[in-house]
């Protein structure tokens, strides 16, 4: 490409742009972008600086981001505990005062500053309601320079929804690494306003471009930003705006779906004049799952990276640096902590699934690879969880309103970060006893001579932010327990309908869920399939057969949810089919962080010792879209994923012999498969307790950091 090699001929500041020259207003700057990557002004003049960041939203439970509620105690902890690992903290918007207070505080008495890179967010809905991007620029430009003035401690911005506001009086520009505009633009967008403008360039004083509408779009407002805070701050810094995979310049003939390379966004459109020194930068948020392509290039998947291993997001890295002259920072990468898992790729990688250990130990690979690509850093996502944020795969399940209410375990976007927000006075899962103090306690309605590793002493009932939870104590218990002998069934009821139990118990109850215990790897929880979220909602795509889950015949099913719809991939014809997972598998493990044998999944602890067993069942596998207000998946198939109120759940428990393949194994009284039960058994049908809650609008919860955290202050270090 003639551009490209121009532009690596003279740099990515213009023509006549070279290191250490004098910026316009007579300062030199003191961040400035050069063909590696960026450089920090120091006495000895200008030194090379790799960003390793973190990511920090405006959210925290019981807020949306546009409360704009973190505070400045808050904001002190987070960015004390951030500046300990990091150089760089990324906002993708104006925070409120109080960060920009504490910012300053913190870098006042460090030894080693914490830099800002300053976005301006676009929303999302109006931007895709309006198309044309140039339809909006004059609201876009008043954020701009909103976002310059905050960061300059020179404003006062109104309340409004949606926005942080306040008394703007912190000047932090010393440590502004640069500004970063925008969001992970809609290909719909960029495709309008690219038709609905002629072809030309943009000649800004600081900014130009000759590239489609859509970037000339974007340099006319980096444009903007250089010159206001050139006119009413005499000062300059870095600027470039947010990119993706979706929109990089890159040909994708492997990716399956036609948005996800549809039009191009390219960094090296935008270049700078003789009047702005600090330069420009490109921007990727680039995953390790998604888009398809990463799964399905040849190229990626088989690249050997600088390990020696197969490495699809290395090899992705090493392409789009091969195409860009701009320094290229990687303003988003990471993998969440959750339990429930949307995407996955096909070196390990998946978008969920992972414990905080492995969280840590992936995030800290992908920043080696970022580096070794030849980038100018890289910025990890996220610093804190996010309950308000949903997943494709989950997001029909839950009341939108109330998500940061309550903590979704299994929804992998509201655990990309490395502070964890915890239950207040949870249950562990660890096999302490105090944990239980206050639960609900189910003692047998009458004495049952039954074996010892049968005998169901007592069932204790608790719930927390993130699900409901069940201790049950046995009679006696073998160290291991011994689930060739014993397994134990816990039902769980929200619709009050009697149904057949299974695993050939020949026993009945009020029951929506089944919990089966037979040891690690083997336990899973079960829905009677009338009630299956998920397949009322992709049953047709999974295969199902429809009518028995709709009837109930199908009896008891495996929980489940999808990871990939289906697709073709277009450069071979092959056919990738639907896939879902078994999420209702259950983890055994000690759920007590303190502990060396700490893993973050665990669902179940077995305590041989005190002769019980722990379970934490995920709200949302409960079909509990909202516990904070008691909001359930609807009864009748019919209503689809349409949520009513309820009060209550009923609760039980059985113990049988098991077959080796965990079904019951023999009859005892001829009516019944079942050896003890909880609260207890009338004929064949076993005896169910009522548990409730009272509902709530502000969740307890304590900050804790995470395993991830520790390994990357090792790592990064």
């Amino acid at each position: 490409m003639e551009r490209r090699r121009f532009l690596a001929s003279v740099g990515v500041t213009g023509a006549a742009g070279v290191a250490g020259c004098l910026s316009e207003n007579g300062n030199q700057p003191m961040f400035q972008v050069r063909r590696k990557g960026f450089e920090r002004l120091t006495d000895d003049g200008y030194e090379p600086l790799t960003v390793r960041g973190l990511n920090i939203g405006m959210a925290k439970p019981g807020y949306f981001p546009g409360s704009a509620a973190i505070t400045r105690d808050e904001y002190d902890r987070w960015i004390a505990d951030i500046g300990a690992i990091a150089n760089v903290i990324r906002t993708y918007t104006i925070h409120p005062p109080e960060f920009y207070h504490a910012l300053a505080a913190y870098n006042a008495d460090a030894t080693d500053p914490l830099y800002l890179l300053q976005g301006t967010w676009v929303p999302h809905e109006p931007l895709v309601t309006a198309g044309d991007a140039t339809s909006i620029s004059d609201t876009v430009d008043q954020e701009l320079q909103r976002t310059v003035d905050a960061v300059h401690g020179d404003t006062t911005l109104p309340d409004r929804p949606g926005h942080a506001g306040g008394v703007y009086d912190t000047d932090v520009h010393e440590w502004l690494l640069g500004y970063l505009f925008g969001i992970e633009w809609p290909p719909s967008v960029v495709e309008a306003t690219n038709q609905a403008n002629d072809a030309g360039t943009y000649s800004g004083s600081y900014v130009q471009s000759d590239g489609s509408a859509f970037e000339r779009w974007l340099a006319e407002r980096l444009d903007g930003t250089v010159a206001h805070e050139t006119t009413n701050h005499d000062w300059q810094a870095p600027v470039g705006f947010v990119n993706w995979v979706t929109t990089d310049p890159l040909e994708h003939p492997y990716e399956p779906f036609v948005d996800e390379d549809s039009v191009t966004i390219d960094p090296d459109t935008v270049t700078t004049t003789d009047a702005f020194d600090p330069g420009t930068f490109a921007a990727y948020h680039v995953y390790p799952y998604y888009p398809d392509l990463l799964n399905e290039t040849p190229d990626y998947v088989d690249f050997i990276d600088h390990r020696g291993e197969p490495n699809s997001y290395a090899g992705y890295l090493n392409d789009l640096v091969s195409v860009t002259t701009h320094p290229l920072l990687i303003a988003e990468f990471g993998v969440p902590s959750s339990r429930g898992i949307a995407h996955r790729d096909v070196h390990g990688r998946h978008q969920g699934q992972h414990t905080e250990q492995s969280q840590g130990e992936i995030v800290a690979a992908m920043y080696e690879d970022i580096v070794k690509a030849g980038t100018a850093g890289g910025v990890a996502f996220a610093w804190q969880d996010e309950w308000f944020k949903r997943t494709w795969n989950l997001d029909a399940r839950s009341v939108p309103g109330r998500r940061p209410y309550w903590s979704n375990i299994e929804t992998p976007e509201q655990r990309f970060g490395l502070l964890a927000f915890e239950p207040e006075n949870a249950v562990s899962l660890s096999g302490n006893s105090s944990d239980w103090d206050d639960a609900t306690v189910i003692k047998p309605q009458t004495a049952a001579d039954v074996p010892a590793d049968h005998q169901l002493e007592e069932l204790r009932i608790s719930h927390s932010l993130e699900g409901l939870e069940m201790r049950v104590t046995l009679g006696d218990v073998a160290d291991p327990m011994d689930w060739s002998r014993v397994n134990i069934i816990l039902t769980v009821g929200l619709r009050g309908q009697e149904t057949p139990l299974p695993l050939n118990t020949g026993a009945t109850a009020a029951a929506d869920f089944v919990v089966h215990l037979r040891g690690p790897a083997t336990s899973r929880l079960l829905v009677q399939s009338s009630f299956d979220a998920f397949a009322r909602e992709f049953g047709s795509q999974a295969g199902v057969p429809l009518q028995e889950y709709r009837d109930g015949t199908a009896g008891f099913v495996p929980v489940r949810e999808p990871i990939n719809r289906g697709y073709t991939v277009p450069a071979t014809g092959d056919a990738v089919p639907f896939e879902a997972v078994e999420t209702g598998q259950l983890t055994y493990g000690n759920g007590d962080p303190s502990s060396p044998n700490y893993n973050s999944l665990t669902d179940v602890h077995v305590s041989p010792v005190d002769r019980t067993v722990e379970v934490r069942l995920p709200w949302i596998l409960l079909n509990v879209a909202d516990p904070s207000t008691k909001q359930r998946i609807a009864s009748d198939w019919s209503d689809g994923l349409e949520t009513t109120s309820f009060e209550t759940v009923t609760v039980g428990a059985a113990t049988y012999r098991p077959t080796t393949d965990g079904r019951q194994a023999q009859t005892i009284d001829g009516t019944t498969n079942l050896i003890d039960a909880l609260p207890g058994r009338n004929g064949t049908t076993v005896d169910t307790a009522t548990y409730s809650w009272e509902q709530w609008n502000q969740p307890s919860y304590t900050e804790r950091l995470k395993q991830s955290y520790d390994v990357l202050q090792n790592s990064w270090s």
